[in-house]
């Protein structure tokens, strides 16, 4: 009884120097946006790799709410973290999955599958369970090509044959509707359901098209699909069109020393910052293995006390320099924010493309370990 009481006290009063946190109202308008642009299309929200970064069960149960489509995740354990969490929404697993792994117990989740010894698989441990064929159309990753699909579906019987209710696949250059080899991949998906016309099967949901393609479904043709996997413009991202998306992501951390620095002296492994003249500059508890990215030594910045902070010298693994010598009055626990949510330079795009990176890859290379905290 004492030791729980004392976990209960640390739980409410521990303040984490780190966090993460996530817009709860511009993700649901993004979300909201993202469905408005083509009523025919239905959002599949992807929430693998931790949503992102933003943090999967947080992502999940506000967009649980919405009633969207169906989840996308990659792997069992997502899933099943989902599940655990009681979340309503249907899962799509598109990753691949071992059948040897549902041996254990009956799962409410549906699977994307490319070959005959995986559908069996699947259906001997899961029986009633629903899967989607994925299709390689071009990209020469997972999926089932083109040309096999045919004798593949002749392989069936009609359990096999009612278990798909998805067709599915992935363009390499969503974001670049004239390119040719877009114009190809869209063929031969359009050509993989005329296939399965033909051999009387008829999938509910038919996906092709990720955040880019959706925004771009006019240009791209892909009104003939009826599903959208967003995930980077669910997030308030995207290199096509950022009108109507807001980004719901800020990373926060506090000052926790203040020292002078006199002009000659050096910041950080290797000496790689020297003062041109004397200032003043915080030390901050997070580093690259908090999700900021070594390439951001001496280029990024962070805000506080909304200035323009430049980070000196090499970032640690859990430690970074700035300097503040143009904040007034700065003090140890003054708030830092990282990576801002809005149009900043130190916004997550922004930083990307400051270090010659993708989002996508300082997103998921957050901290799972930072707390997230939906405002």
């Amino acid at each position: 009884m004492f030791l729980d009481a004392i976990k209960k006290l640390h739980k409410k009063s521990y303040r984490p120097l780190n966090i993460i946190e996530i817009s709860e109202d511009r993700l649901i308008n993004n979300y909201k946006y993202l469905s408005s642009i083509n009523p025919i299309i239905r959002i599949s929200p992807v929430l693998k790799s931790n949503a992102y970064g933003h943090g999967i069960l947080e992502v999940g149960s506000i967009l649980d709410k919405l009633n969207p489509v169906f989840f996308c995740v990659d792997s069992i354990y997502e899933a099943y973290q989902l599940f655990k969490e009681k979340i309503k929404t249907p899962i799509l697993i598109t990753g691949y999955v071992n059948p040897e792994n549902l041996r254990v117990k009956t799962l409410p989740f549906s699977y994307a599958v490319f070959d005959l010894v995986q559908l069996r698989g699947l259906l001997k441990s899961q029986p009633e369970t629903k899967v989607h064929l994925f299709i390689d159309t071009g990209m020469n990753r997972e999926g089932l090509r083109v040309d096999e699909l045919e004798n593949f579906l002749k392989k069936l019987n009609n359990k096999e044959k009612n278990s798909i209710e998805g067709l599915m696949s992935h363009l390499a250059f969503s974001e670049e509707p004239k390119n040719v080899d877009t114009k190809k991949q869209i063929f031969q998906f359009k050509l993989a359901i005329k296939i399965l016309k033909k051999c009387l099967i008829f999938p509910k949901w038919i996906h092709l098209g990720n955040s880019s393609g959706l925004l771009n479904q006019k240009k791209l043709g892909l009104p003939f699909t009826n599903v959208a996997r967003t995930g980077l413009a669910l997030y308030g991202i995207s290199s096509v069109n950022n009108k109507g998306l807001k980004q719901i992501l800020q990373l926060k951390t506090h000052v926790v020393q203040v020292k002078k620095i006199k002009k000659g002296e050096k910041v950080g492994y290797d000496f790689t910052y020297q003062a041109k003249q004397d200032g003043v500059v915080a030390v901050l508890p997070i580093g690259y293995n908090d999700g900021i990215d070594r390439k951001l030594s001496n280029s990024g910045i962070v805000l506080i006390k909304n200035k323009k902070c430049p980070i000196i010298g090499r970032v640690s693994m859990n430690l970074t320099v700035v300097d503040v010598s143009a904040v007034k009055n700065i003090q140890v626990g003054d708030e830092v924010v990282v990576f801002s949510n809005n149009d900043n330079e130190n916004n997550i795009f922004n930083s990307a493309k400051k270090t010659g990176m993708i989002p996508y890859e300082i997103l998921i290379h957050l901290e799972r370990t930072t707390k997230r905290k939906i405002i």
